[in-house]
């Protein structure tokens, strides 16, 4: 029997609501929520190609999770707690996310986020998403379109009501050819330098998914504020607004320097690959705590977790409008603890 529930999507922070549709306790397809304020009955390939990863990787229980988490409680307790780190990010949900910092405070290891330079900013600068669609000028940084395309729509619906858009990229790309002008820059260093020399309006918006370093960004939202202004950053993860505010994300350097002092990590739904360019697990033990099997597949102790879609939480997007979601799937033979189970267990364990 087919079943249809509403959740959240989980591949970027834009906030969209879709429908996941599951047969005998799997998923079999999704359709838009056609009443979700966000994304108002549309969604993206990004999210599709995410739900496919989830769909064809489910991480499996392969060893009860005593014997697991004996294994873990083990390690956990044979090293020096200053040299123990946990690496997680924007695609946790609010509620894992606050276990995973209160674990780590009471436990005494060394937290790691990592948010591509982004950081915490003013709420007074942050456009909205309806303020978007309203604006008369908007600077786009990076490629918008092709990351971000229900950003997009509001930009589209800007145009048709006479913004006017400019893009600045290092590349030509697929927000550029949509915008009404194209501003190549060498490297993303050149950034600020392009964004001053702009003539702006009472009510310019920068749209940004792309900054090359922390300082560059506290720079634009510097310069944001100083002009009246606002700006809206397009976060990676569906969560990644939370983190800025609960955490001091990393630079890639100081998660190099951590990772290099660390015997254990443990990543938890994160896979540093993505963002390094070199291999920080060697002479490491390596504990995975994921929910698909491609996200981290190197670990010396794998621990299996449920996905977002099958239990109850709450993701806070880019305008900071926090959604609630529910356990779609409602599988009652499902042995696969949450996040905030396993954290539990390990720190009575511990």
């Amino acid at each position: 029997m087919l079943k249809i529930e509403h959740t959240i999507c989980p591949t970027c922070s834009v906030g969209c609501g879709l429908n996941i549709i599951s047969k005998n306790d799997a998923i079999v397809g999704i359709n838009a929520y056609k009443n979700h304020e966000i994304n108002e009955g549309r969604n993206c390939n990004n999210c599709t190609d995410t739900i496919e990863l989830f769909k064809n990787n489910k991480e499996e229980l392969s060893e009860d999770y005593e014997t697991i988490l004996n294994k873990v409680t083990d390690l956990l307790n044979s090293a020096d707690k200053s040299r123990i780190t946990v690496i997680c990010s924007g695609r946790l949900n609010n509620e894992d996310l606050d276990k995973i910092i209160s674990f780590t405070n009471n436990q005494k290891y060394n937290l790691i986020t990592y948010e591509y330079n982004f950081s915490k900013i003013d709420s007074d600068i942050l456009a909205s998403y309806e303020e978007v669609e309203k604006a008369d000028k908007i600077i786009t940084i990076g490629d918008i379109y092709r990351n971000n395309p229900l950003i997009a729509r509001r930009i589209i619906h800007a145009k048709e009501n006479g913004c006017y858009t400019i893009n600045i990229n290092n590349h030509k790309n697929l927000t550029a050819y949509n915008s009404d002008e194209f501003i190549n820059i060498d490297a993303f260093s050149e950034v600020m330098d392009t964004v001053k020399s702009q003539d702006l309006t009472d009510n310019t918006i920068i749209v940004v998914n792309k900054v090359s370093s922390n300082k560059q960004y506290q720079e634009l939202v510097d310069f944001v504020k100083e002009n009246n202004i606002k700006i809206l950053p397009v976060l990676k993860h569906p969560n990644s607004f939370s983190v800025l505010e609960k955490t001091t994300p990393s630079t890639i350097h100081d998660l190099v320097e951590k990772c290099n002092n660390s015997d254990i990590l443990i990543l938890v739904d994160e896979n540093p690959a993505e963002y390094l360019d070199k291999e920080i697990g060697a002479d490491k033990k390596i504990i995975s705590v994921n929910t698909t099997k491609k996200l981290f597949q190197d670990s010396d102790v794998n621990i299996p977790v449920r996905a977002w879609y099958e239990q109850e939480g709450s993701f806070t997007n880019n305008e900071g409008k926090t959604q609630e979601f529910i356990d779609t799937i409602q599988d009652e033979t499902n042995e696969l603890k949450t996040i905030r189970m396993v954290f539990d267990e390990l720190e009575n364990a511990l």
